[in-house]
């Protein structure tokens, strides 16, 4: 089993430097088998426009957006190409080019699916708002930052990155019913998924949220699913036709005292082939709770 787990770093994660040497850091103290590199959540919505607040103390790191890019259907006709003059473009992209030069482990870029991205600068309401109204606008917006994902992708191989963490923040019933998805959601992961199994090693797709389902094709290479374990409704490779990361809590984790209490936790949950967090550690997290953990997972 493999082993590794992540941070936020706020304020650090509006500069490529600072961040990269943050995330470097926490490598160099644990030994993980890869480092994904955690930028804000918003990163590319805040490329397109999205106005976010200076992180105020949430306890995992996240910041929020406090104002949307897309105000009307029309805006969803204008969307721009990237230029890779953004500037938190600029510095993720630094960042993740100094994470490949001074790791010797594979090193994972997050980037958001493009329907999460477009529902961040639009706003879940119009978002849904739009999607009846004229769902063309919708296409014509996720054609777009499609476009630009797979471009970042491309990138971020380009520089040396081995790993793609993707994100779905929207693939849970409360949020978007799975027609929904599959009519917007899933054309945009097939896409962007394809080609990132072109240049990637390995793609951890990240479906967040306690409830989760699946709208995706049953065959992209080198795709793994990661999501939180939930006994009642927890998602089967059977189900799915991919390998399940189940991802601990941090309540779970915080639980063991010694490594034989790690390997009975272990016991409790389907076999995994990666131990990691359900989604990112919150940044009180201690570290010896993390070293322990890395101890365990060594030892099997």
């Amino acid at each position: 089993m493999t082993i590794s787990f992540w941070k936020h770093h706020p304020i650090s994660d509006q500069h490529g430097q600072k961040l990269a040497q943050e995330a470097i850091d926490f490598q160099n103290t644990f030994h993980f088998d890869f480092l994904k590199l955690t930028p804000a959540g918003d990163w590319l919505a805040v490329c397109y426009g999205a106005e976010d607040e200076v992180w105020e103390n949430d306890a995992v790191g996240r910041r929020k957006i406090t104002g949307f890019s897309l105000k009307e259907i029309k805006d969803f006709y204008q969307l721009q190409a990237f230029t890779f003059q953004e500037n938190l473009l600029v510095e993720i992209m630094q960042a993740l080019e100094i994470c490949c030069r001074e790791v010797s482990v594979p090193v994972y870029a997050t980037i958001f699916c493009p329907l999460s991205q477009l529902i961040q600068i639009a706003g879940l309401d119009l978002f849904l708002k739009v999607a009846h109204a004229e769902p063309d606008a919708i296409l014509a917006a996720l054609a777009i930052i499609n476009k630009n994902t797979v471009s970042v992708i491309e990138k971020a191989a380009a520089i040396g990155v081995k790993g793609l963490y993707y994100v779905t923040q929207h693939m849970q019933p409360d949020l978007l019913s799975p027609a929904l998805y599959q009519q917007f959601g899933k054309p945009s992961d097939e896409h962007c998924l394809l080609k990132a199994a072109e240049v990637f090693d390995s793609i951890i797709f990240h479906l967040h949220g306690n409830d989760c389902y699946t709208c995706i094709a049953h065959d992209i290479p080198k795709l793994s699913l990661h999501c939180t374990f939930n006994p009642s409704s927890t998602l089967s490779m059977g189900e799915t036709g991919y390998p399940i990361i189940y991802g601990l809590p941090a309540s779970t984790l915080q639980q063991a005292k010694t490594e034989q209490e790690c390997h009975d936790i272990l016991k409790k949950f389907p076999s995994n082939t990666l131990l990691t967090c359900d989604c990112v550690l919150p940044l009180a997290f201690p570290d010896e709770q993390i070293a322990l953990w890395n101890k365990a997972i060594r030892s099997l």
